[in-house]
């Protein structure tokens, strides 16, 4: 099993570094981790590799601006915390600098980034790139589509969803959420999932949950590859986006009980803000 981490954060860590800095980046590598990140186009037509649509938050408040008004160059010459922005030209290196670390990892590619033109450009960054190392996620089908026809060997994932997440949540990701029979439907583009579990809430004050044997086995049944996000990230990351409170994540001992069930699942990927738990979770399941 991957374990990924979340936009370089590690809240069990005091004092780390900044989120999706290269400096978090390179030791979350160093320690076997496996990456998730997002790419956010610049000014000049690059890319740097930050979560927010503006610098306000990675910037503690001093500058606001969009980072589409920021050229790549300006942005790598700032600092916060100590630590520095990184673009996915240079993270991409970092990761082939390091042969030891086997881990895959995946490239958030956010719905304002599935025109043809940033998926080509994605794709040309990506061409003498090991396709083994990276999963390409949240795609629509008409961006997994197009990104096939770049190359076939890209593995490329659907952000998979609840019904009713998708009812309440759709809007905010870009309408990129997909329920199961539209993901086995278009299998084809697909040999991952990335199950995206925003909450337990159902209709009516039900419960319900996406995380469960039964989606596992007809995903495992189709033939798919299983990624999924942790519960934290719908709760306590910084900057949701849905203003979603993921109950399983209220506190860690709920979260650690909740994290025991989903790694009994034997998931092929989880992405996480605590890798070191999971690893040793991981570590006690298999023994």
């Amino acid at each position: 099993m991957h374990i990924l981490t979340h936009r370089g954060l590690e809240p069990e860590k005091d004092k780390y570094f900044a989120e999706s800095s290269r400096e978090s980046f390179a030791d979350q590598i160093s320690r076997g981790f496996g990456l998730e990140f997002d790419l956010q186009a610049t000014k000049d037509g690059g890319f740097a590799v930050l979560h927010d649509q503006t610098l306000s938050r990675p910037t503690e408040g001093l500058d606001d601006r969009k980072i589409s008004e920021v050229t790549l160059p300006e942005l790598l010459k700032m600092k916060t915390r100590n630590s520095h922005f990184v673009s996915f030209e240079e993270l991409l290196r970092i990761l082939v600098a390091n042969p030891d670390n086997l881990s895959i990892n995946a490239i958030h590619i956010k719905s304002k980034l599935q025109e043809p033109a940033y998926l080509d450009k994605i794709a040309e960054e990506l061409r003498d790139i090991d396709t083994e190392r990276f999963i390409l996620f949240d795609l629509k089908i008409e961006a997994a589509r197009h990104l096939k026809g770049k190359n076939g060997n890209f593995h490329l994932a659907p952000s998979l969803a609840h019904p009713y997440d998708i009812e309440r949540y759709n809007s905010v990701t870009g309408n990129t959420l997909l329920s199961l029979e539209t993901v086995l439907e278009n299998r084809s583009l697909y040999d991952w999932v990335w199950l995206d579990e925003w909450d337990r809430t159902d209709k009516e004050d039900g419960a319900k949950s996406l995380y469960n044997k039964e989606t596992f086995d007809k995903l495992r049944g189709a033939g798919f590859k299983i990624g999924l996000v942790t519960p934290e990230l719908h709760a306590t990351s910084p900057g949701l986006l849905g203003g979603e409170a993921h109950p399983d994540a209220a506190n860690m001992d709920k979260l650690k009980s909740r994290l025991i069930e989903i790694v009994s699942f034997g998931p092929d990927l989880i992405c996480t803000d605590y890798p070191d738990t999971v690893k040793s979770l991981a570590k006690k399941n298999a023994s």
